[in-house]
């Protein structure tokens, strides 16, 4: 259950000090707990709060900065499909992560590696044994989610071509394909030349996702991780994992395994976090 408001302002109040920071996430135990758990030991200095999407977060930031004010107040979303610049620091206290979602910081092969190593000691498992081959293993499930990042910034592009006329399709045309599997499922150039007509618009939206997606197939990890959503990712990660196919609760419980194998924040989101106390102190 996501807190309201109010909670958050009485939380904030009763901790007596910090800044509360807040992030996306769809309960408390998504984007608010690693954060949190990653910055436990600065816990008096900021907090960090969840409200369910980027839209809720920037409204969030934006009432409770009224009410506690604009020092005490900021918010983290996701990059998505925005290249984030921090200088000069928003003017609305948000800030945006260099990666593409916060998933995409739970899918570091190196801490990969250490959680399993343990389980490959008496029965190697391909892909699992070195820290080289839990990177090949991950990028080979990003470069899996290729088509879907092409398909969703094509749409994007559609978005920003014409506002307006993106509204008026349908729910199922607007809507960003959330599995590899998806488009599998569907003729990507032919579900986006139909959307380029209902819209009118005097662009090829399927020249533009081919030619989206052949570049995307020469990019490093480190770039992939800043255009293909962790999402996805981390559902390929969770179907191939070394062990049997988990359980939602199993896999909750292999996550924050996962973060006390490396406990320490990502450098990303330490930047962030102190870019945020900065300003908070200026």
């Amino acid at each position: 259950m996501l807190p309201t408001l109010s909670n958050i302002e009485a939380k904030w109040r009763a901790s007596g000090s910090g800044v509360c920071v807040i992030v996306e996430g769809e309960t408390e135990l998504a984007d608010a707990w690693f954060y949190n758990f990653w910055f436990g030991d600065r816990a008096r200095e900021v907090t960090f709060f969840p409200q369910d999407g980027w839209e809720q977060v920037v409204a969030a930031v934006a009432a409770l900065r009224t009410r506690l004010g604009p020092k005490k107040v900021y918010g983290i979303i996701d990059r998505d499909f925005v290249d984030p610049t921090y200088v000069p620091f928003p003017a609305d206290g948000i800030l945006r992560t260099r990666k593409y979602t916060l998933e995409n910081y739970l899918l570091d092969p190196l801490c990969w590696f250490k959680w399993a190593h343990p389980y490959t000691q008496r029965n190697p498992r391909p892909g699992w044994d070195t820290e080289d081959a839990v990177r090949e293993t991950i990028e080979s499930l990003y470069r899996e989610c290729i088509p879907l990042s092409a398909y969703n910034w094509t749409l994007h592009q559609a978005h920003k071509l014409d506002c307006a006329a993106f509204a008026g399709l349908s729910d199922r045309e607007k809507a960003y394909a959330r599995h590899p599997r998806t488009l599998k499922n569907w003729d990507a150039p032919s579900r986006l030349r139909n959307i380029q007509a209902q819209m009118g618009l005097p662009y090829d939206l399927s020249s533009l996702y081919t030619d989206r997606l052949a570049a995307l197939q020469a990019f490093t990890l480190a770039a992939l991780e800043q255009v293909v959503t962790g999402k996805a990712v981390l559902r390929l990660l969770r179907k191939h994992f070394l062990l049997d196919q988990p359980s939602k609760r199993a896999w909750d419980n292999i996550l924050s395994a996962y973060v006390h194998t490396c406990p320490d924040p990502p450098t990303d989101l330490k930047t962030l976090v102190d870019l945020i106390l900065e300003d908070a102190h200026s």
